[in-house]
């Protein structure tokens, strides 16, 4: 998924943006209940892709162990919403800080590796995080090989049925997400984040502290998905490890 630098916002994008957002809105009102539930889950996977963008695209770190970091937002959430019965849309910005802190803590050890080394590595976390779930220490968290059921929330605004309102928040969260990307890759700090990935060096004799980025960027990415997971478990009512 190679990006280039991003390219100034220019009327016509803001039209066809404007456009795709309008046309978002209604289609709930003109498709069953079940395709909207697929198009959440579409626009759910939309944001773990985001942040794999941001990572491998924007930053040049190629990763291949999304499915971990998903898990960690995914079971975040069953496990608020199960053993402590939280609020569904709560569990999303606790689900978001797990996720950056464990990608951000992958990302320390896996700066000494680049290219294919970091795609094993990341590939190795991903087949041992299902592993992981099924321990017998855990199980009462997670569920085991069985998993979680948690209920679906009940809808935000009257007159909806619960898929066409998680359609709206996964919408909404989707669209925050792309703008705070946007944002980010358009600042100092974007530029430094791509810089790292045109010429490393380069960015170091410039002063750039690519340890820092490179790090960061894993934990937003890990973070993008880790949101993606919650919002899985709130759309389907269930996880498990496999």
């Amino acid at each position: 998924m190679a990006a280039d630098r991003p390219n100034p916002v220019t009327p016509q994008v803001l039209v066809g943006f404007g456009a795709a957002v309008l046309l978002a809105v209604i289609l709930p009102h003109f498709v069953s209940d079940f395709t909207s539930f697929q198009f959440t889950q579409a626009m759910a996977y939309g944001i773990a892709l985001l942040g794999l963008n941001i990572l491998t695209g924007y930053n040049g770190q190629f990763s291949i162990g999304h499915s971990a970091f998903y898990a960690v937002g995914a079971y975040t959430a069953a496990i608020l919403l199960y053993h402590f019965e939280w609020n569904h849309y709560a569990t999303l910005p606790v689900a978001a800080l797990a996720a950056f802190v464990v990608g951000f803590l992958f990302g320390l050890p896996a700066l000494r590796l680049e290219g294919l080394y970091l795609a094993l590595a990341t590939f190795a976390l991903a087949v041992a995080t299902p592993q992981l779930l099924k321990f017998d220490a855990f199980e009462h968290w997670t569920g085991g090989v069985q998993g979680l059921y948690v209920p679906k929330p009940e809808p935000l605004i009257e007159g909806l049925s619960a898929d066409q309102s998680l359609y709206y928040v996964t919408l909404a969260v989707m669209v925050f997400l792309m703008a705070a990307a946007w944002c980010l890759l358009h600042s100092r700090s974007g530029r430094a984040i791509m810089a790292i990935r045109d010429n490393p060096i380069a960015a170091s004799t410039m002063g750039i502290n690519t340890a820092l980025y490179k790090t960061t960027t894993f934990g937003i990415r890990a973070m993008y998905t880790g949101i993606a997971g919650a919002l899985s478990v709130c759309v389907t009512a269930f996880v498990a490890p496999d």
